[in-house]
């Protein structure tokens, strides 16, 4: 005996297949939206921001060159002008870093920078002497820093067969060359503190402290080089001897187009990649997500979201609902999605919460409660 279509599916199965279909049908298109992304720590009431010093509180600069077998190492002592240009190589790479970044005013002021360290900064501002309207708070660090350079030679055992004929069963005798290949390097790591203090009240907002490897090196033995060696004995024996009986060729290296990077350069760069963090944990930032929109409502605040214009669509939104007798929800939800955008999550809840009041049938509306509530999960400063 036959049995219907339906009977062939279990109650489990239909129960799956309803809520694939609810599902299916509660899901919305999908749009790149640019939204705003908190910031790590509180940093309400700072708006005007200037950058002080950035303190060299030890520098270990190690000068490494080997002559004949024989390896020197010196110690550099740096003038007070080189120390200097190190950190006014930093403090410009942070005041960079800042004028991008829409959140915060800099203020382009030197009388932070004047000042000899960390230690005074925090006593000047616990005198009450910068308790300006001009600056609301001030970014300062301190340094720690080793590089070793190395002038040096890679001595390397080159195996020469000499062959009869050029033929392997003629093979007569194997000659060892040893071969110099000079290079150059540079190695260092940069260990960085970072200070942003407020001014009034006086207290640290926030610290961090993070270090950098670097490491470069130019010349020395080129890669795959045993490998030609055998393939092509005949034209490398004169080559290694040539070089085995005139030393190293540094003039090679010397007229190379690749160079190591100078002191400040790769201080500034280490630099700027730990203070880059730090702007990041002090400010707003944005990101780029795909969030689903609701596809009623006014499809002109519609628009405005895709495009962007995220303060326009909250503006017809407004006045949209405000004007109508039966609120559509979907037109709460795009609100809620617009204050989330600027990053207005206290606003945003409500609205995802008054959709969901109207059809709490609707994924869309719960999924936009739930983006809210892990936001606030994830930083707590928000849920207070």
């Amino acid at each position: 005996m036959k049995t219907s279509g339906l009977r062939c599916f279990s109650p489990k199965n239909i129960l799956f297949i309803f809520l694939m279909i609810l599902f299916f049908t509660g899901c919305a298109e999908k749009i790149q939206l640019s939204i705003v992304n908190p910031p790590e720590v509180d940093t309400t009431g700072i708006k005007k921001v200037a950058v002080g010093r950035f303190e060299i509180a030890y520098v270990n600069y190690l000068q490494k060159t080997e002559r004949n077998g024989v390896w020197k190492t010196e110690r550099v002592d740096l003038t007070k002008d080189q120390l200097d240009s190190l950190s006014n190589q930093i403090r410009a790479r942070v005041i960079s870093l800042l004028s991008t970044t829409p959140y915060f005013n800099l203020v382009y002021t030197d009388k932070f920078a004047e000042l000899e360290n960390d230690a005074a900064l925090q006593d000047a501002i616990a005198a009450g002497g910068f308790k300006t309207a001009e600056e609301d708070a001030v970014i300062n660090g301190k340094i720690w820093l080793e590089v070793v350079n190395t002038d040096g030679v890679e001595p390397d055992k080159a195996d020469l067969e000499y062959l009869e004929g050029g033929r392997q069963s003629t093979f007569n005798y194997t000659l060892e060359v040893i071969a110099y290949w000079p290079y150059k390097s540079v190695s260092g790591t940069l260990a960085l503190e970072m200070k942003l203090t407020n001014l009034n009240p006086t207290d640290v907002v926030a610290v961090t402290f993070d270090t950098r490897n670097y490491s470069q090196k130019i010349g020395g033995k080129p890669i795959g080089f045993s490998e030609q060696l055998t393939e092509k004995t005949q034209l490398f024996s004169s080559s290694i001897a040539e070089q085995g009986s005139s030393g190293r060729k540094s003039a090679e290296i010397e007229e190379s187009d690749l160079v190591l990077p100078n002191l400040d350069q790769l201080v500034a760069d280490l630099a700027e990649s730990i203070a880059a963090q730090f702007v990041r944990r002090i400010s707003i930032t944005q990101k780029t997500v795909n969030y689903p929109i609701a596809s009623g409502g006014n499809k002109t605040a519609k628009m405005l979201i895709e495009v962007g214009a995220y303060e326009k669509a909250i503006s017809t939104l407004t006045e949209t609902l405000n004007k109508a007798e039966e609120k559509d929800p979907d037109d709460m939800y795009n609100l809620g999605l617009c204050f989330e955008a600027i990053g207005e999550y206290g606003l945003a809840a409500v609205s995802y919460e008054d959709a969901n009041k109207r059809d709490p049938k609707k994924l869309l509306y719960a999924q936009g409660i739930g983006r809210i509530s892990r936001l606030k999960r994830e930083n707590r400063r928000l849920s207070q």
